[in-house]
């Protein structure tokens, strides 16, 4: 299975593809977006295009996007709202499932707790994938994402098959 995912920011965008099932994943590009501190609108407008070429490029079955979390800064909290808003709609209008992960359910998945550093998640990413060694930490946390969903899909598949 290929995915495509993300972790959405309010001006830099981390993504990561990747290919393979719950027991071993590939590594196939990351990187990060960034969208210039313009007006909102043009900022989602380039996200969407951005986006659309990622998906046009790599034909991923799905999307995998983590949900924003709940912060002390409401401003921030409906900006990311807003760019996971556009990061879904391009992937449903191409045909693509979306699934979410939440920061903390990736922190635990990959290190053991819940309050990890980025550097901790990073350190984990590249001890599951052969990635660059100077992926950013917005690429890194957005394979942690994907490496999260798959593990995550195969626990929810075992728990399913002793019914």
């Amino acid at each position: 299975m290929r995915i495509l995912a993300i972790d959405p920011g309010t001006r830099i965008i981390g993504f990561c593809i990747l290919e393979g099932d719950e027991r071993a994943q590939e590594f196939i590009d990351g990187g990060a977006l960034k969208v210039k501190k313009e007006t909102s609108s043009k900022g989602l407008v380039k996200l969407f295009g951005e986006v659309l070429k990622l998906i046009l490029k790599y034909s991923p079955q799905l999307l995998v996007v983590e949900s924003p979390f709940y912060g002390k800064n409401v401003k921030t909290l409906i900006r990311l709202g807003e760019a996971k808003g556009v990061i879904t709609l391009a992937a449903t209008l191409m045909g693509i499932d979306v699934e979410e992960i939440t920061p903390a359910e990736v922190k635990m998945a990959l290190t053991g707790h819940g309050n990890a550093k980025k550097d901790q998640v990073a350190y984990m990413v590249r001890q599951i994938l052969d990635t660059p060694p100077d992926l950013s930490f917005d690429a890194t946390d957005a394979a942690a994402i994907g490496i999260t969903y798959l593990q995550r899909r195969f626990c929810l598949n075992k728990s399913h098959s002793f019914q």
